[in-house]
């Protein structure tokens, strides 16, 4: 019974982590729409996003290239969780199969795409400086830690079956 209630838990803590990522894309998104700036909390989740070997000077600006960052990140990253279930659900018919293995892909998937966001230059031509926002700094880097948490789930999901099954 313990085991359930921490993993329910968990999972409620997952399920927190990907609203608040999805909170700071709509956050974003309408700050663009409506011509305002992020409030500064935002900026700094962005500053501590970033890594500690490429380190890169981010902007603290609200303007249309962030949202594009993020829109590239976010759709990117959909568009390869659908690819990467399909491919799963042909492999294996198998559901819960299906959902773990998808589960443990999805830290991949949102790390390649903050790798392609990251050093896809949108929208500026090759003799312009790549400008990085926090704002999207921010979102992508949410979404990896929400992501881990997912894999960490699932793989302590997949031992507690192991465990049952094999007793």
């Amino acid at each position: 019974m313990v085991y359930y209630l921490f993993y329910l838990f968990f999972a409620f803590i997952i399920c927190l982590a990907y609203g608040f990522s999805f909170y700071l894309y709509l956050l974003l998104e309408l700050s663009v729409k409506q011509k305002k700036e992020v409030p500064n909390w935002f900026y700094r989740i962005g500053q501590s996003m970033q890594d500690r070997i490429h380190r890169v000077k981010l902007e603290d600006r609200t303007n249309y290239d962030a949202l594009k960052q993020s829109r590239f990140f976010l759709r990117g990253m959909l568009l390869l969780s659908f690819f990467t279930y399909l491919f799963f659900h042909a492999k294996s018919h198998a559901i819960s199969s299906v959902l773990f293995n998808f589960g443990k892909a999805q830290f991949v998937i949102c790390f390649v795409m903050k790798e392609l966001t990251q050093y896809w230059n949108l929208g500026s031509s090759p003799k312009e400086k790549r400008s990085y926002y926090s704002p999207s700094f921010a979102i992508s880097g949410c979404f990896i830690i929400s992501s881990v948490l997912l894999l960490l789930f699932v793989v302590s999901m997949e031992q507690l079956r192991f465990h049952i099954s094999f007793p």
